[in-house]
């Protein structure tokens, strides 16, 4: 089913600052901690209630924040879990106590004289994480959830690809290190107690180390197990309506993956569940930070469950996605949607699952390819070669000229193997998850990182990014029980080195999905390369292994391939969005197809 979007005809106040009452105070929890919150609320009545539950600044909600869900005819309240912010105790990110905080947090909420029972729950990335925490406590009085921006895993965040990044770790750093998001906010507006607290020997850092824990525990082991909710001893305590909402270049790994697995494997209790996929990056699905038609999704969402509203959202089909959404000079607020269409499960079932082989001349192919002396090797320098895709910048080195730039642009080519698709004769619809199996062989050390990157390449040479895949060679080993049609899942169990000169199976699938229509005369490129420090934007990793001369092999005996997700006689909805309008998805200016590689046997 497809529909062209068209914004909500529902009537909205339009609160000023001065129309609410702030509170800025604490709710003591059963064990003692005191956790600080700020709410909003019109001067009278009684409302429903938004609340916000993460380690940032939620309990420093500014009014322009939550003026949306004020507008909409809700109260908010905006807290923040022990040991972050004001709040007193321990910082235990990501386990089960802020659940336990949070439900107790909810109960509170209800029994307050403005309140009219009703809680719904948003937030994104910490504040998706902590929704599903408190919702599988079930607090009798949250109506319902939407988590975004779900990362919580091993291959889902802290170890892409079986690759630790190590902007989780300066993540982890920032937030041990600088506690007080917001904290010195509520101390300007007469928060003394925050004050007095802070400055006291009773303020306590993260015990153990989350930095620390996580460098402890490189392989996919139970204790991963204990800081996600995205699985099915948590997740499968989750009774209330909850929608989920991922977008496929989310900055920060793999959200439309873990989104997915939690949507389809994780919840059979949920009735009134959705899955919200959108093109953009980590914030673009937010309820703050959001496209504005995805905030006007958030609330329709609450405006059913919370409020109790018959809008219809809940006879739509479960899945909704949001084709080509542009961003006008970069404000969400002025996003323009595309299209949109509505599935009745995912991964769509109709989608093709074609085969594209790469071929010793650099093509993708449909044809298979047949016996070959060499076994169709293509050779390219390890690790020199990464295509960074964190902005245009970045991504316009292949192409960049210039003393320093050309000698950038020369490795690049020399270390990575690149492969294109000769122009589509129509218009080709891409849905779900690209699969990769890839042959390969190291000349020297004993193990090997893929980065992988897929790009759309139009006729007159605009290069746009679509998706990324990381894979460490050594993890190859499957998990056969959890992989499916739309995602190979690796076990990450163990580390299986490689031998120089024999060839190995890399099966593996990219970083998410994507939504993507390849107009006609356009192409399709595949890049083999390896991950750079230097983040792309978040992701980035030091490669492992040693300078070696890789191979990718493409023969009858080898046939490395890519599968493209193809859903049959779906054609464009809107006209190309411009170059540049589409967030996380940087674009460069080609002369020409640049193989890349060695020329060597």
């Amino acid at each position: 089913m497809t529909e062209q979007f068209c914004s909500s005809a529902s009537q909205a106040a339009n609160f000023s600052e001065v129309d609410v009452v702030r509170e800025i105070s604490y709710v003591t929890m059963k064990d003692g901690t005191r956790i600080a919150y700020i709410s909003y609320r019109p001067k009278s009545g009684r409302y429903p209630t938004v609340f916000e539950y993460t380690g940032y600044t939620a309990s420093a909600a500014r009014f322009e924040v939550v003026k949306p869900f004020l507008d909409a005819g809700y109260a908010f309240v905006g807290a923040n879990a022990a040991g972050t912010g004001c709040s007193t105790g321990m910082a235990q990110f990501m386990s089960r106590i802020e659940g336990v905080h949070g439900a107790e947090v909810v109960e509170w909420i209800a029994k307050q004289p403005w309140s009219d029972g009703n809680i719904g729950m948003v937030g994104y990335s910490y504040g998706g994480t902590t929704q599903m925490w408190v919702a599988a406590e079930q607090p009798p009085h949250l109506r319902a959830i939407v988590p975004s921006g779900l990362q919580n895993g091993y291959d889902t965040m802290a170890y892409l690809g079986g690759m630790l990044q190590p902007s989780i770790l300066q993540w982890a750093f920032s937030n041990e290190a600088v506690q007080g998001e917001g904290a010195e906010w509520r101390i300007s507006q007469g928060d003394t107690e925050c004050a007095k607290y802070r400055s006291s020997d009773r303020f306590v850092d993260w015990d153990p180390s989350f930095v620390d824990l996580v460098r402890q525990h490189p392989l996919k082991d139970e204790w991963w197990d204990t800081i996600s909710p995205s699985r099915a001893e948590v997740a499968g305590k989750i009774t209330v309506p909850t929608m989920i909402v991922a977008a496929f270049q989310d900055e920060w790994g793999a959200a439309t993956k873990e989104s997915a697995r939690v949507f389809t494997r994780y919840m059979p209790d949920v009735r009134n569940k959705k899955l919200v996929l959108l093109n953009g990056a980590h914030a673009s699905g937010s309820a703050h930070r959001g496209y504005a038609p995805i905030v006007a999704e958030h609330i329709r969402f609450l405006d059913r469950w919370v409020k109790g509203i018959k809008n219809g959202i809940d006879n739509e089909p479960p899945v909704k996605v949001f084709w080509e959404v542009r961003e006008p000079e970069g404000d969400p607020k002025k996003a323009v949607v595309g299209w949109t269409t509505t599935h009745e499960t995912w991964p769509e079932p109709s989608v093709e699952r074609r085969p594209f082989y790469l071929t010793a001349d650099a093509k993708l192919s449909l044809e298979q390819p047949g016996p070959s002396p060499d076994e169709g090797s293509r050779a390219y320098l390890y690790p020199i070669g990464t295509e960074q895709f964190g902005d245009n910048k970045q991504f316009t080195v292949p192409s960049s000229t210039g003393t320093f730039q050309s000698t950038l642009s020369s490795l690049w080519r020399r270390g990575v193997l690149n492969y294109r698709t000769a122009p589509f004769a129509l218009d080709m619809t891409l849905l779900g998850t690209p699969e990769v199996t890839l042959f390969l062989s190291i000349d020297q050390g004993n193990d090997a990182d893929l980065e992988l990157t897929l790009k759309d390449v139009d006729p007159d040479g605009n290069v746009l990014f679509l998706q990324a895949g990381l894979q460490r060679a050594s993890f190859r080993e499957i998990d056969e029980a959890l992989t499916n049609v739309e995602e190979i899942v690796p076990k990450f169990l163990k580390s299986e080195k490689l031998e120089p000169g024999k060839i190995y199976e890399i099966r593996m699938s990219l970083l998410g999905a994507i939504a993507h229509v390849v107009r006609k005369g356009h192409s399709l490129e595949l890049t083999i390369g390896a991950p750079g420090l230097v983040p792309d934007r978040v992701i980035g990793s030091l490669p492992v292994g040693v300078p070696s001369i890789n191979r990718i092999y493409s023969s009858k005996a080898y046939p490395s391939k890519i599968l493209f997700p193809i859903l049959p006689g779906a054609v464009a909805q809107a006209s190309a969005p411009e170059y540049g309008t589409l967030p996380n998805q940087p674009c460069r200016k080609e002369a020409g197809f640049v193989p890349g590689g060695l020329l060597i046997k």
